[in-house]
């Protein structure tokens, strides 16, 4: 439920609007509790190193984001790669074995470069499909297996490649899953609240009303919030995987002659 309130568009208007609240806020108890009623407040010497703590935190979630975002799209370079290598290694078996692999990368390919709306159609099926063109395949190679020591030894070449891809595919399939922590979007929301409060009360004791301070703020840990939502989000964000090198891969494999 949370990190669907976080996704969603009411939450990217929403959340600096009350980035602006706690500003006024926390100008406000300054203005009323000690300026109007002429009352003494000296710094504690700890307000620096309070949001010294928020910026690690953000800067904390930030690189763990980053490098989910990049771990998904290593692992859909390699999965790129395993299916050429199997397309590769197939050419140099038999015209039935080649054709029946040229097929299944044409169906395989398809389902990956359509991955977002295939998993946003349905997370089972999903793999459904997926394990529907596997299992026809693996139908055919277990047939040449049974065939004659030629065919079991083809098969044999193929199956590394044919596990390599899967392992790759289901590496894919779970990232989607691996996000941030609720606990850690939660503390980082509520921090920036209590950031913004103690930004708004250091600027009631000013006889004249700073603006710019509180606004850098509001716009910098906003942009920051976003880019995380975003690099944590990777079937709902702007900051996407791309999947259309899979449909180029399988175009070329649908054009190929040989």
């Amino acid at each position: 439920m949370w990190a669907g309130i976080v996704d969603s568009v009411l939450f990217t208007i929403l959340y600096p609007v009350t980035l602006l609240i706690a500003v006024i806020l926390g100008y406000g108890i300054a203005r009323k509790f000690y300026v109007r009623q002429n009352k003494e407040w000296k710094a504690s010497g700890v307000e620096a190193s309070v949001i010294g703590i928020f910026a690690l935190l953000l800067s904390f979630t930030f690189l763990s984001s980053n490098n989910s975002m990049k771990d998904r799209l290593k692992t859909l370079h390699e999965t790129s790669d395993a299916a050429a290598n199997l397309r590769r290694e197939s050419l140099f078996l038999s015209n039935d074995i080649k054709e029946a692999t040229k097929q299944y990368l044409i169906s395989y390919l398809d389902i990956l470069g359509n991955f977002k709306t295939h998993y946003l159609a349905g997370e089972n099926k999903l793999i459904g499909e997926i394990e529907f063109v596997n299992g026809n395949y693996l139908s055919l190679l277990i047939s040449r297996n049974k065939l004659n020591p030629e065919g079991k030894q083809e098969v044999q070449l193929l199956l590394p490649y044919f596990n390599e891809l899967n392992a790759h595919f289901y590496r894919t399939f779970y990232s989607y899953d691996e996000r941030t922590p609720n606990l850690i979007i939660i503390l980082l929301i509520v921090s920036s609240w209590l950031i913004a409060l103690l930004v708004g009360f250091l600027n009631g004791f000013h006889q004249r009303r700073h603006y710019l301070v509180p606004f850098i703020f509001i716009v910098m840990v906003t942009l920051c919030i976003q880019a995380i939502r975003d690099l944590d989000n990777p079937h709902g964000g702007t900051i996407e995987p791309e999947f259309a090198d899979f449909l180029a891969q399988q175009h070329s494999l649908i054009n190929s002659t040989r």
